[in-house]
Parts: C-alpha cells; sequence; structure tokens
C-alpha cells in the first residue's frame, strides 16, 4: 500500500463499486486521504452472506423492518473498503460481526424500550458479554443476538486466538460506551453532553477499538503493544476514530432526528444556543476539518520513522477514515432519509471539499483532545 498522499481523486478506482452522491443538506467534509486497495473482490458476496447468517438466528423473525435496516446498512461494502486486504474467512467473520452490531444498535440501543432504559440495557449486555467471553455456556434467557456473538467468538478464537483478550475488552469497552449514550437520552432532561465529554466517549459508543481490531485481525496484521502505546501513535489513532464518527454524526443526524435519539449526536451538543441545525453541522465541519489536518501531519510524521509496522498500522487506519465516507455515500441506511441522495452513475465524483473549512494546527480549546496536538514535531 501507498502512503496516504494530499491528493484528491475523482471517478472510481479499479476495482471499486460506483460511489453515490453525498446526502443532500450535509456540508461538505475535507479528506484528502486517498483510498488505497480498492473494495474487496467479495465484498457484495460477504454482505449477502451475512443477512443470512444472521437470519439463522431467528433475528428478523417477526422483525421484518429490521432485515431491512442491515440489508440498507451494506455491511458487505463498508468492510470490504475498510479492509481491502483481508482474508476471505477474515472478511466473512467481519461483515457478519459488523450485521450482528448494526442489529444489536437497532435492536437494544437506538430503538425498542431499552434505548432509554440503562439499568435494562445492562441486563441485556450483561449476559451477552458473559456469553462472549465464555462460549461454552448456555443461553439461559431470550437474550436476541447471544447466540450469534457466541458463533463470532468461537470463529476469532480460531482465526485469531492471539487477539482473544482484544476482542472480550472491545465489547467490554462498546457495551460500557452504549450504556453512557443511553443513559444520556434518559437522564438529564435529554440534554447533550458538552463535546470534551463526548469526544472523550464516543468511540466507545461507536465500538472504534472492535472495528480497528477487525481490521487487524482480517488482513493479519497486530501493531506491537510498545508501539501502539506510544502518545504520537495513540494520538493518531485516537483522531481517525473520531474523524468517521464525526463524519457518521453528520450523516446520520436527519436519520436520528426521525428517532428522537440526536441529543448523543455531535451536530446537536455543537448546535449554538438558538442556533440552527445546519450551525451545527458547519460546526461539527469545522472540528472535523481541523482534526483532519491534524491528522494528516500525524501520520506524515509517524511514517517519517521509517519503521514498516507503523506504516502499515497508518495505511489501516488512513483507509478506515476514507473507506467509511466512500461506504456512506452507498448505504441506504442514511440515504433513505436524505431524498435526493441516492447512489448515482458509476464514476461519480465524491463531494469532498478541496480545503479545509478549518486547518489550524493548534488545539481547539477542548481540553479531552487537546494532548493530540501536542504530539506534533
Amino acid at each position: 500500500m501507498h502512503g496516504t498522499q494530499e491528493v484528491r481523486t475523482s471517478g472510481a478506482q479499479a476495482g471499486e463499486t460506483a460511489l453515490g452522491a453525498w446526502p443532500v443538506g450535509v456540508p461538505r467534509v475535507y479528506c484528502p486521504i486517498v483510498p488505497v486497495g480498492g473494495v474487496h473482490p467479495q465484498a457484495e458476496t460477504v454482505g449477502e452472506r451475512s443477512v443470512e447468517w444472521l437470519a439463522g438466528f431467528g433475528i428478523f423473525d417477526g422483525e421484518q423492518s429490521l432485515r431491512q435496516q442491515i440489508v440498507a446498512s451494506r455491511v458487505g461494502e463498508a468492510v470490504g473498503r475498510a479492509a481491502p486486504l483481508a482474508s476471505d474467512e477474515g472478511l466473512q467473520l467481519y461483515a457478519d460481526w459488523s450485521a450482528a452490531a448494526f442489529a444489536f444498535d437497532d435492536f437494544y440501543c437506538d430503538m425498542g424500550p431499552t434505548s432509554t432504559q440503562p439499568d435494562a440495557f445492562l441486563d441485556v449486555a450483561m449476559r451477552v458479554l458473559y456469553r462472549i467471553e465464555r462460549p461454552e455456556a448456555a443461553r439461559w434467557d431470550q437474550t436476541l443476538l447471544s447466540d450469534a456473538f457466541v458463533d463470532l467468538s468461537r470463529r476469532v478464537r480460531r482465526l485469531a486466538p492471539m487477539m482473544w483478550p482484544t476482542w472480550v475488552t472491545g465489547h467490554q469497552d462498546w457495551f460500557l460506551g452504549s450504556v453512557h449514550g443511553i443513559a444520556r437520552r434518559a437522564g438529564a432532561g435529554g440534554r447533550p453532553a458538552g463535546i470534551a465529554d463526548h469526544l472523550a466517549t464516543r468511540s466507545s459508543d461507536g465500538a472504534m477499538r472492535l472495528n480497528h481490531a477487525l481490521i487487524e485481525m482480517t488482513e493479519g496484521s497486530r501493531l506491537p503493544d510498545e508501539l501502539r502505546g506510544g502518545p504520537a501513535v495513540g494520538a493518531a489513532t485516537a483522531a481517525a476514530y473520531t474523524l468517521v464518527l464525526l463524519a457518521n454524526d453528520l450523516i446520520s443526524y436527519r436519520r436520528e432526528a426521525e428517532t428522537g435519539a440526536t441529543n448523543t449526536n455531535c451536530v446537536s451538543i455543537l448546535t449554538p444556543p438558538g442556533g440552527t441545525v445546519e450551525d451545527g453541522m458547519e460546526r461539527v465541519v469545522r472540528l472535523h476539518d481541523r482534526i483532519m489536518s491534524l491528522y494528516i501531519r500525524l501520520s506524515h510524521q509517524l511514517r517519517a520513522t521509517g519503521d514498516e509496522r507503523l506504516r502499515r498500522y497508518i495505511d489501516q487506519l488512513s483507509t478506515y477514515i476514507r473507506a467509511n465516507l466512500d461506504w456512506s455515500m452507498n448505504a441506504p441506511r442514511y440515504h433513505a432519509h436524505n431524498p435526493g441522495a441516492t447512489p448515482t452513475s458509476a464514476g461519480a465524483v465524491p463531494c469532498w471539499s478541496a480545503e479545509p473549512l478549518d486547518g489550524s494546527l493548534t488545539a481547539p480549546p477542548i481540553p479531552s483532545i487537546a494532548w493530540w496536538w501536542e504530539q506534533l514535531r
């Protein structure tokens, strides 16, 4: 793979699926990252298999709307862009997990009775966590999806036993973040958290560590802990995760507004008192572009060390950032809530901004992330 370049692309690269249009009503973001590796050739196939795999656990029995939501998520494309160098078996595992994760979010976190009841959600989460860590245990209740996660756990043990601890702790981190988001919606009069708290917890709620671990797992790479724990690597990693999540908040805002779940969306958090949704979106874009400018500098800085393992690590992070944006332009999960923004013809030009709305390389006044900029050299 080549290094991240500050060059925009036009059209679809070889092996890629056609890109759709940027969602109507969502301001464009700055993304100079060139997608490397295209889309995994098995992306569409593994996506179709994932829906049927999930159906085999009875997840969609009486819940056909949930099946439609999972189909609309296009998990095959999502993982095929994020992990283009994955083995076929690894990509299927990643796609199956993504389908289960979307279903878990839709069924327990974003909709349904547990989406506003953190105590009820904790009961579900703890039961599922127990079976993820101990897949030999029988299911003793009617918790949907626990059998699916058990199947995934068994496959992780076979495919990447060295990453088993990360698999378990990643789910713990995800469910902790999820219950925090549910508690925010249920309590405090539904008021959004402050931006510093939001950015400190959003990566957990978004299962970023798990997504990243699955990319490494399926592509057969793992940055050693002695390198992973460095502050510059930590800053680049956290910045990459946040770029993915800020873009998701922008694109999913309309969908979340329909279910009254926007108080954990950065658009709502950054909307000024008396301001409009458009004001909030502009502030999110400014923050996104400022973090993107930082990430590009950090990625070059880490590549300059000459360590091939770091280069590979940055390649994966950069590919994930861009893959998320490209997938978002195609996923009906979002476009169904943005009339007029359905996928267009092959070769459609992505609607990225050529320049950042805010390209400052000084830290914003957000104490939970200001340390990222301190790693610049």
